[in-house]
């Protein structure tokens, strides 16, 4: 896909701001950022800053018609201090930081969500370009199930019937489990760089493979309960074997039902710790009597070795490897922990396993996992590092503890890391890396490694302060000068992103536009990608 043709002149129009808006920045090809602080002697109640950018045009670009140019504005706004917090309080002042980036980003949203909006519902197709490759996948694997189920659903009932539909629900069980193999999206995810041809289309069905996760869960529900009422019909119940294996059928709908609920989005994120839990325990506990009904299945036939010859058992056996292989590479690793109020960064010691674009999973406990992206990986130092941001209770504790001092020693970690979607950095040359936060730290390793050119749009408050020297250092020793764009939204206000990307992206002819932010942003910025015939990627929770 390429990008789409705008005006070169220098005095091309730019897209109207709203009134609310700051003052759209100019073509830029080399950023300084000169944050103007106000005097102590300001009033306490209104300080006002300003915000100057200069640019110096380095270089012809195909989106410019001029190779010097120099520019200048400044944006205005109104510091409101709370005359209660205390400069000695870094709770509240870590706190007031984040406050700070999220108030921004929803301003952002509030005032670009329904322009954007407005413009994609100008297309007479809209609701068919809204489709999702989440959705495509229960697309897929409705068009492959429903033609087998009326094909089986018109057999009379018996046995080859009964067994049809055994193996049609463990077809469907062992893709849902093959789908979050960690190896197997590692190799995907590596052989996906080198597709010669719309390499962006397979990409976001890639990362968008929680679809079919998705769609062949609640196929393989269907195919059980299916199978069940067979089974339930051509049962004699007058022997304890067949009673029992009546009742290990019966397990199996019901053990699935229950992931699947607490795996619907409200519940999932209400409860978060119990969606994890049911989707592990109940998984395993559902896995375990898949075994067991397959044993007392093979008792209750003549010859007993008559089941290997069906692919019953050896696609059970591929989903007992898939599930649990993960589990023997856990090692309790020792860790140092250098936090701030805001941020930890995390030290693990020992040869680093992993690769740019990867994330790692790690518990205090061996129960609750969390994932976090790759930060740093020193192979001289031997050490690899992660940045933990206060997002919620666990990553809280995590930060507090830390900086008392009673911090974790070690943690555990798994040793198989699966990419995620920065991964595909290496599938271009330029791009451009949005980040908000410490979403900074899924894009460190592809700074420090230089795996593309890299121009950063970083949005955050107190870069340097909130996020540490090391990460600060990473960033501004591995890129020039001219390809970062540091946005303080306690200086700044709403980056307004709309106009921010184009500009960019036109300076940096990126051919691709990386997103790590929340939901909505990530959405917003994905909807002005589309908008400008930009390759958008980005992390949602579907993926």
């Amino acid at each position: 896909m390429s990008l789409p043709t705008l005006p070169t002149s220098p005095t091309s129009p730019i897209l109207p701001s709203s009134p609310d808006s700051p003052p759209p920045m100019q073509d830029l090809s080399r950023t300084s950022i000169t944050i103007v602080r106000p005097p102590p002697t300001a009033p306490e109640d209104k300080r006002i800053a300003h915000v100057k950018r200069q640019s110096w045009m380095t270089h012809k670009s195909r989106w410019s018609g001029s190779s010097f140019s120099s520019t200048t504005s400044a944006t205005p706004f109104f510091w409101n201090r709370p005359r209660s917090l205390s400069i000695s309080d870094p709770e509240k002042v870590a706190q007031l930081s984040q406050q700070s980036v999220d108030k921004a980003i929803e301003d952002d949203i509030a005032a670009t969500e329904p322009k954007e909006r407005d413009y994609h519902r100008q297309s007479p197709y809209w609701l068919f370009t809204m489709i999702w490759a989440h959705q495509i996948w229960w697309i897929v694997t409705a068009l492959c199930n429903i033609p087998v189920y009326l094909r089986l659903a018109a057999l009379p009932s018996g046995l080859e019937r009964l067994n049809l539909v055994a193996n049609a629900s463990l077809i469907n069980l062992t893709i849902v489990v093959l789908v979050r193999n960690e190896l197997l999206l590692a190799g995907l995810y590596w052989s996906f760089n080198f597709i010669p041809f719309r390499r962006f289309y397979f990409h976001r069905m890639l990362h968008s493979i929680g679809g079919l996760h998705v769609g062949c869960a609640f196929a393989t529900f269907l195919w059980i309960v299916f199978y069940v009422v067979e089974l339930g019909k051509n049962t004699s119940f007058s022997t304890p074997l067949n009673i029992a294996l009546f009742t290990t059928a019966l397990i199996l709908p019901l053990g699935i039902s229950i992931i699947i609920t607490f795996a619907l989005r409200p519940l999932r994120e209400r409860y978060h710790n119990v969606w994890e839990y049911t989707h592990r325990f109940v998984g395993w506990f559902v896995v375990a009597d898949l075994v067991a009904h397959l044993a007392l299945k093979a008792c209750s036939l003549a010859n007993p070795r008559d089941l290997f010859r069906t692919a019953l058992p050896y696609l059970t056996i591929a989903c007992v490897i898939s599930i649990f292989y993960v589990w023997f590479t856990v090692r309790r690793a020792k860790v140092s922990i250098n936090a701030n109020h805001s941020v930890a960064m995390v030290k693990f010691q020992g040869r680093p396993t992993l690769d740019d674009g990867t994330f790692a999973r790690i518990s205090r406990n061996g129960l609750e996992w969390h994932a976090f992206s790759v930060a740093t990986a020193d192979f001289q130092k031997r050490e690899f590092s992660l940045i933990v941001a206060r997002a919620g209770d666990w990553t809280t504790k995590l930060i507090h503890d830390s900086i008392a001092r009673e911090g974790p020693e070690h943690l555990y970690i798994r040793g198989v890391n699966p990419p995620g979607f920065m991964h595909m950095h290496h599938s271009y040359k330029k791009v451009v890396t949005i980040c908000t936060g410490a979403g900074i730290a899924p894009a460190l390793p592809h700074i420090a490694q230089k795996t593309s050119d890299i121009f950063l749009v970083w949005i955050g408050k107190n870069h340097e302060k909130t996020y540490g020297r090391d990460v600060w250092e990473t960033v501004t020793s591995n890129l020039p000068s001219d390809q970062i764009l540091l946005h303080d939204t306690g200086i700044s206000g709403r980056p307004d992103i709309a106009s921010l990307l184009e500009r960019v992206a036109k300076q940096h002819e990126a051919e691709a536009v990386f997103v790590v932010s929340n939901d909505p942003y990530t959405i917003l910025c994905a909807n002005i990608c589309w908008r400008l015939g930009l390759r958008c990627y980005g992390a949602t929770r579907d993926s």
